[in-house]
């Protein structure tokens, strides 16, 4: 969005100039070859009588690098069934979780690009794919489309004697390297938001990942922790508990989730993140399939019944198509290469793991 572009903007004094201007050239440039196909590029040479062929024909498999009953999966199996009445053929969803969704992305780089099988995708996972190295979107995939978004807040322990982003941030620059913060995992998007948000800020906290959402949730309630980044559907519980507060929303508006929290930007202007939940294929699949599964995944994020669907899982339905989603994930690239690779001066390699990056 045209505010994504302004906070990527923002950062680059703050970030490897380098780094995000290339993983923007290279992911919103596969939105764009995608969205024209010249005949030139060799990604897609059109048949004859390419619009007369039926697509689907057979199941459809849609990769999903999340757990079971987890919000991406329940989100999935939602557009799935929609998907398959519509072409009268099964899209099965295939669960593939771990290694911060790469084990899905191995499967789909690695699949015909005959539009048989498609990675229903996050953010988190892609910034997965950056921290380590492995299936670049410009070499591995073609964006089809965004179904939905969905909002973060900073959220802190209780105890902690803050009501307002603009209080927690004169607590904690008072408290350098004495707060602690939680992520759902390093290179997660829960990680992305608190380092922009610190580097912005200029505060300096300690940052400790965890191995998923729950206990990352636990630990802030008990006083583990003080503070984090976390996806709003995550915390009522919490909350009507009395154990965590929020203080601002990640949105550039008031989110109908939380409609009395006010959004970060209102004191850090331009501020914004938002996972989101996208639809890829292989690279070089016909832009046929492309424009087919785009258009029928927009009519279901269109549709009223999907959206109260949606909301109810915490998410706002979208459906825009590859340039958007194209530019997205050259935001999520961009943040990854610039903010959590800097910020943790870690690369993880594919042979030997976890390495620090050059200087």
């Amino acid at each position: 969005s045209r505010a994504e572009l302004k906070l990527e903007h923002a950062t680059l004094q703050n970030t490897n100039h380098i780094a995000l201007t290339c993983s923007l050239a290279l992911f919103a440039n596969a939105a764009y070859v995608l969205a024209a196909q010249p005949a030139s590029t060799g990604l897609h040479q059109p048949a004859a009588k390419e619009s007369t062929i039926s697509y689907p024909t057979k199941p459809v498999r849609m990769v999903i690098a999340a757990i079971p009953g987890t919000g991406p999966e329940v989100v999935a199996r939602q557009l799935a069934f929609r998907l398959g009445e519509a072409w009268g053929q099964q899209v099965v969803v295939d669960p593939r979780p771990g290694a911060t969704g790469l084990i899905g992305a191995d499967i789909v780089a690695r699949s015909a690009p005959d539009g048989y099988t498609l990675w229903f995708a996050t953010s988190t996972q892609l910034l997965g794919t950056t921290l380590y190295q492995r299936n670049w979107m410009a070499k591995e995939y073609a964006p089809i489309g965004m179904l939905a978004s969905t909002a973060f807040s900073i959220v802190v322990n209780s105890a902690v004697p803050a009501n307002s982003i603009a209080e927690f941030i004169t607590y904690a620059k008072a408290r350098p390297g004495k707060l602690l913060y939680g992520s759902n995992g390093q290179g997660s998007t829960t990680h992305l938001c608190t380092e922009l948000f610190s580097r912005l800020t200029g505060i300096d906290m300690v940052h400790v990942p965890y191995k998923g959402g729950t206990l990352t949730l636990t630990d802030l309630a008990s006083g583990q922790i003080q503070m984090s980044c976390q996806p709003l559907p995550s915390l009522p519980v919490f909350v009507k508990a009395g154990r965590v507060r929020v203080l601002g929303v990640t949105t550039a508006k008031r989110s109908q989730l939380a409609p009395d929290v006010p959004p970060i930007a209102e004191t850090i202007a331009g501020f914004e993140i938002l996972g989101w939940h996208g639809m890829l294929a292989p690279l070089k699949t016909p832009k046929f399939i492309i424009d087919k599964v785009n258009a029928e995944m927009s009519k279901v994020a269109r549709s009223a019944d999907m959206q109260a669907r949606l909301l109810a899982l915490g998410v706002g339905a979208i459906g825009v198509g590859p340039w958007e989603l194209g530019l997205a994930a050259a935001a999520t690239y961009g943040f990854g290469l610039g903010i959590i690779i800097p910020a943790t001066n870690l690369w993880v390699s594919q042979t030997s793991g976890p390495k620090r990056a050059a200087a």
